[in-house]
């Protein structure tokens, strides 16, 4: 079944318009040593939905890519798990002034994604790597009938903040069926 999306965070991103210019300028500036700092358990991917649509979590992840000299590529996929779930309101906008649910689940890397990350840091240390990416697939359960907005924000360090991957990117049912 097809029920998810990929998204990259390299310049290849340029295009897309749910991807925050911040967001490029600060993963154009991330370099080897920024993924070498990169802590494991502290590795955090908080997802808030419009809709109350369950998150495949078996097939949700937070993956880094390697290039390698050689032309090879790897793929480092970490697995999550759900840390905690909320759902709250926010208040109107000017076209809406009542309030708008959401639906929110926060992820941290189980035991499997935090080894991908250290197998990822591994081969960044051992390998010629020319090039390192971050991306995010999320996988929603097929049982949507109306498009989901999808915001998705990853948190690298205890000492950082979140910053958003996708800014209320749009999920069609239909795209994510077979």
């Amino acid at each position: 079944m097809r029920k998810g999306i990929v998204v990259g965070l390299l310049l290849a991103l340029m295009g897309c318009m749910s991807v925050p210019i911040t967001t490029m300028v600060r993963m154009a500036g991330f370099d080897r040593d920024d993924f070498l700092a990169l802590e494991p358990e502290a590795l955090r991917l908080r997802l808030t939905l419009d809709r109350n649509v369950p998150v495949n979590l078996a097939a949700t992840r937070l993956e880094l890519g390697a290039d390698m000299e050689d032309g090879q590529q790897q793929l480092f996929a970490g697995s999550v798990q759900q840390h905690a779930f909320r759902e709250f309101e926010v208040s109107g906008g000017w076209f809406s002034p009542e309030a708008e649910p959401r639906y929110q689940y926060l992820l941290s890397l189980d035991e499997a994604g935090k080894d991908a990350i250290r197998r990822f840091q591994e081969a960044l240390i051992r390998e010629q790597v020319q090039s390192a990416s971050v991306s995010v697939q999320i996988d929603l359960d097929d049982d949507f009938d109306e498009a989901v907005q999808v915001t998705a924000e990853v948190q690298l360090s205890q000492e950082e903040g979140f910053f958003t991957l996708l800014d209320e990117a749009l999920f069609e049912p239909d795209r994510y069926r077979d």
